[in-house]
């Protein structure tokens, strides 16, 4: 798994080509795109026992296991997370504005998609998550994961540099643990289809 910067263009580029802070990591997997992207947007990250431990600790509070039924889409209803833009079987891209230093995240729970792009409230940063697809193979591709911060303002900017010196790593290992949980699921599927 390599923590290196995407070279290739991405849809994100449409969402927030400009940005503060980036972290990118990605993962081989011996399954079709269209197995992955399925696997993908079936998973449930809150299922990760590393992803509940690391939000419960910002949080204050013990996290239990997600019960909503649905894909990705449903389940991101209500959280001030929104789908951007998604290019089936390449890429979706997930955005999300609020004070992400704060223990409960200020997220603004109003944001739409169409909102987004024009998000600048000073004091607050927006964010840019995608999941890219891009083949090696027939049977293998390369999932990769970005995230891009932007901040308005020097005091958002403060703030979110020194949360980001803190929780980087940690949000590092979250973005492993979940491309490793599609992997696992997506080869499995595969096999079984074989």
């Amino acid at each position: 798994m390599a923590t290196r910067p995407l070279e290739a263009r991405s849809l994100m580029d449409e969402f927030l080509a400009n940005h503060d802070f980036s972290a990118a990591y990605d993962i081989s997997i011996n399954a079709p795109s269209s197995v992955v992207c399925e696997c993908l947007l079936r998973s449930d990250f809150n299922e990760l026992w590393l992803v509940r431990l690391l939000m419960s600790i910002r949080s204050g509070k013990w996290l239990p296991r997600n019960r909503m039924p649905g894909d990705l889409r449903q389940r991101l209803q209500g959280t001030g997370f929104v789908i951007l833009g998604e290019i089936p079987n390449e890429e979706i891209v997930i955005g999300v504005a609020g004070r992400f230093w704060r223990p409960d995240g200020g997220r603004c729970l109003d944001l739409t998609a169409d909102d987004f792009a024009g998000f600048s409230r000073p004091g607050y940063a927006k964010a840019a998550w995608n999941f890219k697809l891009r083949a090696e193979s027939p049977r293998s591709i390369v999932l990769s994961t970005e995230t891009r911060i932007k901040c308005y303002g020097s005091a958002a900017f403060r703030m979110f540099r020194l949360y980001w010196t803190l929780v980087a790593p940690f949000s590092g290992l979250m973005r492993k643990a979940i491309l490793r949980q599609v992997k696992s699921e997506a080869e499995s599927t595969f096999k079984g289809t074989c």
